[in-house]
């Protein structure tokens, strides 16, 4: 689904996405539905102080594949 940042890229600091948008345009979900999943702590995020958002790809990528496993294995059981 996502290909692996290479080490030079994380090392770069291409691995951060900054802020909402950036992190809904990432994984493919509209603005207010990555709100309504930070605010339930849904998704991996960080925060430089009370509006500044910032989150891994690395680790979006496996707390997504982490949550769709799991969804399948629920509907299958």
């Amino acid at each position: 689904m996502f290909d692996e940042p290479t080490e030079q890229q994380v090392a770069a600091g291409d691995d951060l996405l900054w802020g909402c948008q950036e992190i809904a345009d990432y994984i493919g979900l509209s603005l207010h539905e990555v709100q309504y999943l930070i605010r339930k702590k849904k998704l991996p995020i960080g925060r430089l102080g009370p509006k500044l958002l910032f989150a891994s790809k690395r680790q979006l990528r496996r707390h997504l594949t982490s949550s769709t496993q799991l969804i399948e294995k629920e509907s299958a059981a």
